[in-house]
């Protein structure tokens, strides 16, 4: 039976995670004023908004094999108008450290003149998430490419990253500012913090006292000097918070590069005026529309896996063969389904 009493201790230390008690105390502490928020004004355009992508998804997750679904790929917008999605990866990966090279290299070397990654063992665990991240800054790559002067380049998430890509960001934001577009990852989520001891959601609360200084308006804050954990910190460029419509009531974490600081307002103004969608208002539709289009269904994981288990089966292998060779015991005791 549960401890109700250590319960109710958990409840409360969540409490004074997420509540905002005093908004003088969090600009006390975080160096935020209310002038700090710069009302945003809404820019239309006629160039094109490149939104980027990506998504993986566990195929099995055996004692001797990793196999994960990887897609990656990018959405097209002028104005409100969809005008394509291209997928530039999606396939299968097994993740075995033994061949980082194979996977890693040939797109670093051909695409980003890069030597290779240098992947310590603690980064052997992720290898399927940074091959994700890898195919998501190829599809980044590839949607500069297309990109004609001032379009904009959205990335579904951040640029403050681990070690072992960050090279490959260096050349992306390069790439960016010779093709003068402007380049942003915009965060769902965020692990911005401030205060002393238990750690409180900077972005979260960042968004509740914009709504009290500038309410109804659309804007952003920038971080620079401001008393927040950024997490690495060891990239050529500025973070931010932006809050992209009036009436919405999420904010969120916006990295841009270095280039791009001189005209960061007018760069989200053009993003204001295109994220006023009823399917997801406040947030850029373009990226909705790239999160839709390249997302992975568990109904395609779980159809790749009986795939999988056939070509086993036609290659000779039974079912109880593969489930004595491969399966972990713990979904023997947990009583998971069967392979």
């Amino acid at each position: 039976m549960w401890d109700l009493g250590r319960l109710s201790t958990v409840a409360e230390l969540i409490r004074d995670h997420i509540y905002l008690e005093s908004i003088e105390e969090y600009c006390e502490k975080t160096g935020v004023r209310k002038e700090d928020f710069v009302p945003i004004e809404p820019q239309e355009f006629d160039g094109e908004i490149f939104a980027v992508d990506g998504s993986n998804a566990a195929v099995c997750n055996w004692s001797v094999a990793n196999l994960n679904l990887i897609r990656a790929g990018f959405a097209v917008y002028r104005g409100r108008v969809w005008q394509r999605t291209t997928i530039t990866y999606d396939d299968v990966l097994l993740a075995d450290p033994r061949i980082c090279e194979d996977l890693f290299d040939p797109y670093l070397k051909a695409l980003f003149g890069l030597k290779g990654i240098d992947l310590k063992e603690s980064d052997l665990d992720r290898l399927s998430t940074y091959f994700r991240e890898l195919q998501e800054y190829i599809a980044l790559n590839e949607a500069i490419a297309e990109a004609s002067s001032g379009d904009i380049i959205l990335y579904d998430g951040g640029f403050d990253v681990f070690e072992p890509l960050r090279s490959v960001l260096a050349v992306i934001y390069k790439r960016a500012e010779d093709k003068d577009v402007d380049l942003l990852a915009v965060s769902k989520s965020s692990a911005l913090f401030w205060g002393e001891g238990l750690t409180l959601p900077f972005l979260q609360h960042t968004s509740y006292a914009g709504g009290l200084f500038v309410p109804g308006i659309p804007w952003y804050l920038d971080l620079k000097d401001k008393k927040v954990e950024h997490g690495q910190g060891r990239w050529d460029g500025e973070t931010y918070i932006a809050r992209f419509a009036g009436g919405s009531e999420r904010a969120f974490r916006v990295d841009a590069p270095s280039y791009v600081r001189e005209r960061i307002g007018s760069a989200l103004g053009k993003l204001v005026a295109h994220s006023c969608s009823s399917e997801c208002l406040g947030y850029p539709h373009a990226l909705f529309r790239a999160h839709e289009d390249v997302r992975i269904s568990a109904q395609e994981g779980c159809l790749l896996r009986l795939r999988l288990m056939e070509m086993l089966g036609d290659m000779g292998m039974s079912q109880p063969q593969v489930r004595m060779l491969m399966q972990d015991f713990h979904d023997v005791l947990d009583m998971r389904p069967q392979l």
